[in-house]
This record gives C-alpha cells, sequence and structure tokens, in this order.
C-alpha cells in the first residue's frame, strides 16, 4: 500500500503516513474480533485513501472519511451515533 503517500510528501521522503499504518492496524484488529464489516470497511477507507479520492480524519480512535470533493469535515458526536 505504500506509495506516493497521495502527493502529500516526495516520493524519496522519509515520512511515515501513519494514517495508512493507522488502518492497517484497524483492519487487523477487527479481523481478529471477527468484526469482518468493519475490517472491510476500513480496508475500503484505506484503499480510497491511497488513491487520493478521501482523505481521512480521527475521532476517539475512529476514523472518518472525507471526500475530497465535497469536503465535509463534520464528525458526528456520540449522541448522534446512538
Amino acid at each position: 500500500m505504500r506509495g506516493k503517500m497521495n502527493n502529500r510528501y516526495p516520493e524519496d521522503s522519509n515520512i511515515i503516513d501513519f494514517i495508512e499504518v493507522k488502518l492497517l492496524q484497524l483492519v487487523e484488529e477487527y479481523s481478529t474480533l471477527g468484526q469482518q464489516f468493519y475490517a472491510d470497511a476500513c480496508w475500503n477507507a484505506l484503499d480510497a485513501y491511497v488513491s487520493g479520492t478521501v482523505d481521512i480524519i480521527f475521532k476517539a480512535g475512529e476514523p472518518y472519511v472525507i471526500d475530497r470533493e465535497i469536503k465535509d469535515t463534520t464528525i458526528p458526536d456520540e449522541d448522534d451515533l446512538t
């Protein structure tokens, strides 16, 4: 998965994109817990992030996908999720 990091950094840079690292950890964690739906969702988010079509932000340790064209950074509050 590691590549140009969505053109954020030069190709020969030694900067690590921790968003990729965290999403891969979540894929493994959810798979281990038998939560394949969430593992697949994280994998799809990672794929879209690496392709450059979305940005990823984290809130309370969970990833949120932001479409680069829409640029809506509204994140629901905990109360909105229940």
